[in-house]
């Protein structure tokens, strides 16, 4: 397998570009500018797979910030490859909570329709599910390592649902700050 960068450029040129943005002089200047010791920078870069062919993807906060105080998980989700964060064109994500059921299973309460779908759904009940499950057991772990109860705790995940499987991806999982 070989790695690309999306460009002609080689991805060792890439990353080494990403890497040496810390030293460039505007992140110099903003350090300064905030009186951050330029000896406490650390930096990193995320190398994943590429996905050539997204079903759906989306962010989800593990938290329900939609109805603080009450259980669930907030979900913005689209269709293929458009972006839920910054769309062109006008897109707008589907928007959901996803609400623990009495019966050990979930519910999605959507509050908006994907203006790409706007018909139907973009994940099916089963992957919603599976979202939640996935999206739970990542959150307990995160909780743990910052030392937070799981309550006091939210996680902004991006995942993806890929290729004619469906299979589903977390990309990215960061602490949410609200």
């Amino acid at each position: 397998m070989s790695a690309t960068a999306g460009t002609d450029k080689s991805p060792s040129r890439r990353i080494c570009r990403v890497w040496g943005s810390a030293w460039n002089w505007r992140a110099f200047g903003e350090r300064s500018f905030w009186n951050v010791d330029h000896r406490a920078v650390r930096m990193g870069v995320a190398v994943h797979p590429s996905f050539p062919d997204e079903a759906a993807n989306g962010v989800l906060i593990t938290q329900n910030v939609a109805q603080p105080g009450m259980p669930g998980m907030y979900a913005n989700v689209q269709l293929g490859e458009a972006s839920v964060t910054n769309p062109e064109d006008g897109a707008v994500p589907e928007e959901f909570t996803i609400i623990p059921a009495p019966n050990g299973t979930v519910q999605a309460s959507r509050t908006r329709m994907s203006s790409l779908s706007p018909a139907s759904p973009i994940l099916t009940d089963a992957e919603v599910l599976a979202l939640y499950l996935a999206a739970d057991e990542v959150h307990g772990h995160f909780a743990d390592l910052y030392g937070k109860s799981p309550a006091a705790f939210a996680a902004v995940i991006e995942f993806k649902y890929h290729g004619p499987e469906r299979a589903l991806f977390f990309k990215q999982v960061r602490p949410y700050r609200w």
